[in-house]
């Protein structure tokens, strides 16, 4: 078992038991288990802490009686007229009325070693043991001292030992008291705060009901549905016998744990329906009770739905919704078909329902959430076509394919490029050549594109090629509608209306769709610019020598479009049954072109057993571990030349993720002047022009502590929001010599890794004008690039003596998301966040490393946890007593 204090991988045997670490931990536990004992007076010992007043301020510091801590709020620039000095008063009083009964002070110190927290004894009393008399004082002082206005919480750690003196009733005891006292260096954050309303989610089962469907035609597919001899097995997560023999059945086609050519179709069948067992699950605990709707025009129901911004229910345009009045046996289904942070419109309802809402405002209804399969069933049927087409071997591809020569009938010149600048890149050329000569004959051919290398560009071009040289029929796929549309802006530009279609379903989000693709996709667009989606005939599909759609989608031409060649780009991105959609479409040797990074972020998966039986793992990922895509440029090319990042931000992910491959080329970063500042000696020292001298990392440290409201799970920081908002209005003040160099809003990316932190600062920047600046999550940010990137990683303790397993980073550790993140940026990389926690990672621990080096790492002054700091915080709890104790006798 590994160690329950230690944040290492280790077993917890003698040998870790008696390590210095092990030994540091137990000491910290020891005391956090001992803190509310000793925080109390006794023994006669009272200890109360002030602030000493400077100059007439007057001071709120408040004495949490929970907690145990003195708490002291101050912003910044009354921080600075103190000269970013404060000073407490610790007054020890003897409370002990006979006149016999003295005690001795004899030891008092700072708990946590630190420069910036010290002990000032005003008596100036040499040696530490003072004796007290009954009725008598005597004050220490505890000192904070920063070089200028860092927004943290410093939580100062004190102790008094104290001996009484042996009398006839008692004998000699030795006792510790604490006290801590927390200084809170900040602005008041004016932020949305919303209303904390009891949960409508109750996650009640419902009685049987008879069902009014809705007055649109909707049929849900039942194809693959989840078979009824499975569907108990399946629901306990194959954790329970029920003595039919399912269990075992479904164990042997999952057998041997991971996918081969063998159990393709049976293995991927059982994962689906684990996941949509678990999602489903999921989402009856969103199931609403005693809710009101607002009727509105056009016979359309509004529900307010708490969370739905966070995906808590996750729904989208097309789903069913079903609605009863409480306490009835009727119930209603309609379509959702808009969505927006925090309601859903619902239409096609029978009219029944609606009249009685209308009617009666007030009435309560109870609401659940059905969830939609279609993607499900084309997944399985996608699954399944793909071993019909006898192309799964192409999926699981022999090292004796190599040993076959390619033959090369096509060569480019620089002249026959779309993009000229190709001809100069050498692995983009090369995946572009072998692609239009099918290299990889009997496998895919995977394009590895690292972040800002020209994945999208590389696939272009070999499109563009393909379309030129040949009479092949292409198919292009990615996960998302947002990717197909970008490759589609990138293919408009070679392409006329009538050889390429962007085919989009009626539930897709129409707001991401520019102009200029718009003459490329299914819609209309009205004279006030609405659009609409025009439904696409299957017939269509022989009339465009292009088509674009996402991978669902294209499960919809199953057995009835056949391209010769199928492209996925974000290939990491997908489920494998997802990536079947579209290679169903391809007949036994027919060519497949898979692109992504395995590096980055790769599906999202909700079945914690899926992920057992690797269902998050890509089919890029899966695929690129064959040895014949080790090293052979006619199965794989790796893209290598960085085009987005300054070499210093690139470093981290080059050295972690990518063994020092990438090259970074951007002139325009590494010139951008904005690479070379100081940013945070701006925000603390207010200069109206930037200095110089800085680098294009900065680290600012903020100690805090993360927060979470009501029932959500998703966590924010407060301190970081303020941190995030200063450093947005440092950067749009900065002055240049060239205009052009000044930073625009809308170059500023925010990225943090929770949606609740998401939404709080956009709501902070919105307050402040600053709505234009791209705020997200790191999955939203990927495959985008903005000059700056602030990262806010949110998690934190201000506890500076936790033991090593509470300092948790949570998922913000994932190697994939701190390599979206930080690869997001151009010239500018700042991040913010508690460097104890942070320093637990060993990526994160680099950036704060290297960013000292470059004097860069700025913010509140932190010590990190070396074994000298260790030795010095056990050196100093050997004089604190945890438990009141007598003397060892001489």
């Amino acid at each position: 078992m590994d160690c329950p204090l230690c944040d290492i991988n280790e077993e917890c045997d003698d040998e870790h038991s008696q390590s210095a670490l092990h030994r540091f931990n137990y000491a910290l536990h020891d005391f956090n288990q001992s803190k509310t004992h000793l925080a109390g007076n006794r023994h006669g010992i009272q200890i109360d802490v002030e602030v000493i007043p400077l100059n007439g301020f007057k001071y709120d510091m408040a004495y949490n009686r929970n907690k145990r801590n003195y708490y002291l709020q101050m912003n910044p620039e009354r921080f600075e007229k103190h000269n970013y000095q404060l000073k407490f008063s610790c007054k020890i009083k003897n409370v002990r009325t006979k006149h016999d009964d003295p005690l001795i002070l004899v030891y008092y110190d700072v708990l946590y070693p630190s420069e910036n927290f010290t002990m000032y004894d005003p008596n100036e009393n040499p040696g530490f043991k003072k004796e007290l008399l009954p009725g008598a004082a005597y004050t220490t002082e505890v000192h904070l001292n920063l070089d200028a206005s860092h927004v943290s919480n410093y939580k100062i750690p004190v102790y008094f030992t104290f001996q009484t003196k042996s009398t006839e009733k008692e004998k000699m005891k030795s006792f510790s008291i604490s006290r801590c006292i927390i200084v809170a260096i900040h602005d008041e954050l004016i932020m949305h705060q919303e209303i904390l309303e009891a949960s409508p989610f109750t996650h009640q089962k419902w009685e049987k009901c008879t069902v009014i469907p809705p007055r649109k035609n909707f049929r849900m597919p039942d194809t693959w549905p989840i078979p009824p001899k499975y569907y108990w097995t399946l629901f306990w997560g194959l954790k329970k016998d029920f003595g039919t023999g399912i269990l075992q059945e479904i164990q042997r086609k999952l057998e041997p744990g991971y996918v081969t050519p063998e159990n393709y179709a049976e293995f991927f069948h059982i994962l689906l329906w684990l996941e949509e067992m678990c999602v489903a699950v999921g989402l009856s605990c969103y199931n609403m009770e005693n809710v009101k709707l607002r009727y509105k025009a056009g016979d359309v129901l509004e529900l307010f739905v708490p969370g739905l911004a966070e995906k808590r229910p996750s729904v989208v345009k097309g789903d069913l919704i079903e609605i009863k009045a409480h306490g009835d046996h009727t119930s209603y289904q309609g379509i959702i078909q808009r969505l927006a942070d925090r309601s859903v419109d619902i239409f096609f309802l029978d009219h029944d329902i609606i009249d009685q809402i209308k009617r009666n405002p007030d009435l309560e209804m109870d609401v659940r959430f059905i969830l939609g399969r279609i993607h499900f069933e084309r997944m399985h049927a996608g699954v399944e076509q793909v071993v019909e087409n006898q192309y799964v071997n192409s999926l699981f591809p022999d090292k004796a394919l190599a040993a076959k020569p390619a033959k090369l009938a096509y060569n480019l010149t620089e002249a026959e490029l779309f993009n000229k600048q190709i001809y100069n890149n050498n692995e983009q050329r090369t995946a572009v050549i072998n692609i239009l000569n099918n290299t990889s004959k009997g496998a895919p051919y995977i394009v590895y594109g690292p972040p800002g290398t020209g994945k999208t560009v590389t696939l272009v071009e070999a499109i563009y090629q393909i379309k030129r040289l040949t009479n092949y029929k292409i198919m292009v796929c990615a996960p998302s509608n947002a990717a197909c549309n970008m490759l589609t802006e990138r293919l408009a530009e070679f392409c006329k209306t009538n050889e390429m279609r962007r085919v989009m379903s009626e539930n897709s989000d129409l707001a991401s769709v520019h102009e200029n693709i718009a003459p490329f996709c299914n819609i209309v667009i009205d004279e006030d610019g609405n659009k609409e989606v025009v439904p696409f005939r299957d017939s269509e599909l022989k009339k465009y020598k292009i088509i674009v759609s996402t991978l669902v989608r294209a499960g919809k031409y199953n057995r009835i479009h056949h391209p010769d060649v199928v492209f996925i780009d974000e290939a990491a991105q997908a489920r494998e049954p997802e990536a079947c959609c579209a290679i169903a479409l391809l007949k036994k040797g027919k060519q497949l072109i898979l692109a992504g990074d395995p590096k980055q972020l790769g599906p999202v998966i909700h079945s914690d057993l899926c992920k057992e039986y690797k269902y998050d793992v890509s089919i890029l990922e899966r695929m690129m571990e064959f040895p014949i895509y080790q090293n052979n440029t006619n199965y794989l090319s790796m893209l290598k030349l960085n085009f987005r990042s300054h070499p210093d931000i690139l470093s981290f992910s080059n050295k972690f993720f990518y063994d020092n491959h990438l090259k970074p080329v951007s002139r325009q970063a590494l010139n951008d002047p904005l690479s070379k500042m100081s940013i945070y000696e701006y925000i603390v020292h207010e200069k109206k022009v930037g200095i110089y001298g800085g680098s294009a990392v900065e680290f600012c440290a903020v100690l805090a502590k993360e927060q979470r409201e009501g029932r959500s799970p998703s966590y924010f920081n407060e301190r970081e929001i303020l941190l995030v908002l200063k450093f947005v209005q440092a950067l749009v003040s900065l002055k240049f010599d060239k205009s052009e160099h000044r930073v625009n809003p809308d170059e500023i990316g925010v990225v943090t890794p929770y949606i609740r932190q998401v939404y709080k600062i956009r709501d902070t920047l919105a307050r402040h004008g600053f709505d234009q600046i791209d705020v997200g999550t790191t999955e939203a940010f990927q495959g985008r690039e903005k000059r700056v990137i602030i990262m806010s990683t949110v998690r934190a303790q201000e506890d500076l003596l936790l033991v090593d397993k509470k300092y948790k980073l949570g998922f913000v550790k994932d190697d994939k998301r701190f390599n979206v993140a930080v690869t997001r940026a151009k010239s500018k990389l700042i991040l913010i966040g508690n460097p104890n926690v942070l320093s637990t990672d060993k990526k994160f621990r680099e950036v704060i490393r290297y960013t000292r080096s470059e004097n860069t790492c700025c913010g509140a002054p932190f010590k990190d946890r070396t074994n000298k700091v260790r030795d010095d915080i056990v050196s100093k709890m050997q004089n604190l007593k945890l438990r009141d104790s007598k003397p060892p006798s001489n």
